[in-house]
């Protein structure tokens, strides 16, 4: 129910007198109401109205409102119904709670009481929408047809995806580091039956040894002075799944920890007298050579086999370079977006430059470069020199201006125009074409690098 929407209240009471008492009170707050004398004509009538809340006498003739709850629930198990009887027998209450009314009130039923349960009613509603909105944007922003490549390498990775979705195993992602390792997990997470419960993150790497432990499976209250309780992410992930991003920095101690919550699914705070019951799913991610750390006595052989149930390996950028096109327009429409500019292309030196560099940092500082780029460009494209002056600042190149690369991608730059100025005739319009840039952009890079121009004979 959006906040926008009126709420619309079903009731039934065979007291003609007590029905229109009822509807008038809850007309005081603007809402919908739709009063019924009979059971037999709220079933009838309540697929139509669809109703938000409902509230129920509990002495009606035919049936119970009890009764009357208990078969709407069979095909409207969330709709929240709220029984009102003149009895004060406590039994009687305890019978409508346990057979699932939201709340039960007595006869005569006082205003603020009946109003503030509704509110409630309505808030819980609206939060409920919204939840499932934020999952439904959540799982869209996740699809798999938002990870951007079409290379085999890519493919061969989606139809392991497609089979660990399926099941309910643990997964390890292996990689190097930027390559996207914890945005398939999260595609993981949405996209299985498990997207309803919560995605939790841990970077092992990121925190302390000594607070990996506690953070991980909690504190029981009393440990020490002036320590609340407080769950762990183990217990945070319940219903749902944890991502442990470098879990190969974890040290051997909390291994045997995490092991112990793969075999039994149960968690045991720190200080904790008893384990409790957990239903997670756990994928993991590393940068790091699992198997080798095995051998090194680095990583306990048991928790490796644990974790390597599922295993896909996200290949580099390296070996998915014709995905890089691609993903370079990808982050150019991002970023031009956040930062309210037009989308531009990237002109097809700069494609091809992209293409064929080294990217240790892969896919994460591409995306770098790109950003930059689309923050630096004053043209109506994205050019060569924008993606060498945001590459200048890369992990692979250093300082940029220290090392000559700016002169060197500005030499490469004018021998490609000056060979496609040569082409056709010195025609700036057919060499731009060619290039696969405007016009206006052939223009000031002739100008901007010096480019002497000679015109055909005759002009």
């Amino acid at each position: 129910m959006t906040q926008s929407d009126v709420p619309r209240i079903i009731t039934v009471d065979d007291d003609i007198n007590s029905l229109k008492s009822l509807e008038e009170l809850l007309r005081l707050r603007k809402w919908e109401v739709f009063p019924h004398l009979t059971p037999a004509d709220v079933l009838k009538n309540i697929d139509e109205i669809n109703p938000h809340a409902a509230i129920f006498d509990f002495f009606i003739s035919d049936m119970t409102g009890v009764d009357l709850m208990k078969r709407i629930h069979e095909t409207r198990p969330d709709l929240p119904v709220v029984i009102l009887t003149g009895s004060r027998d406590v039994k009687t209450a305890v019978e409508a709670l346990k057979a699932g009314a939201y709340h039960y009130l007595l006869k005569p039923v006082q205003p603020d009481e009946l109003f503030s349960t509704i509110d409630k009613i309505i808030r819980q509603a609206q939060l409920r929408e919204e939840n499932l909105r934020l999952r439904e944007r959540l799982a869209t922003k996740y699809g798999f047809e938002n990870i951007v490549g079409r290379s085999e390498a890519l493919k061969k990775v989606f139809r392991l995806l497609d089979r660990a979705i399926a099941t309910k195993s643990t997964i390890l992602f292996t990689g190097e580091s930027g390559t996207g390792k914890e945005l398939f997990a999260q595609a993981v997470h949405y996209n299985s039956p498990r997207s309803d419960g919560p995605f939790i993150k841990v970077n092992c790497a990121a925190i302390p040894d000594s607070l990996l432990e506690p953070e991980l499976f909690g504190i029981e209250k009393q440990v020490a002075t002036g320590v609340a309780a407080r769950p762990g992410k183990f217990e945070l992930a319940d219903g749902g799944s944890i991502f442990l991003d470098e879990i190969g920095d974890m040290s051997p101690a909390t291994q045997a920890k995490v092991l112990r919550v793969l075999q039994e699914r149960e968690v045991e705070r720190i200080g904790a007298a008893s384990p409790r019951k957990v239903d997670i799913r756990i994928i993991a991610a590393t940068n790091s050579d699992l198997e080798k750390a095995v051998q090194e006595k680095r990583f306990r052989e048991d928790l490796f086999y644990r974790l390597n149930v599922f295993h896909i390996h996200i290949p580099p950028l390296s070996e998915r370079r014709e995905d890089i096109p691609l993903l370079a327009a990808h982050f150019e429409k991002i970023y031009a977006g956040e930062n309210g500019l037009p989308e531009r292309e990237i002109e097809r030196a700069g494609i091809n430059y992209l293409a064929e560099r080294e990217w240790p940092g892969n896919i994460r500082e591409l995306e770098n470069v790109v950003e930059r780029a689309v923050a630096m460009s004053e043209e109506d494209v994205i050019s060569l020199e924008d993606l060498g002056g945001a590459a200048s600042g890369s992990a692979e190149t250093g300082s940029a201006r220290g090392s000559g690369l700016d002169e060197m991608v500005a030499g490469f730059e004018r021998r490609l125009i000056r060979k496609a100025l040569e082409g056709n005739g010195w025609r700036q319009n057919r060499a731009a074409e060619q290039l696969g840039i405007s016009e206006r952009s052939i223009w000031y890079k002739i100008k901007k690098l010096g480019i002497e121009i000679n015109k055909p004979p005759g002009k």
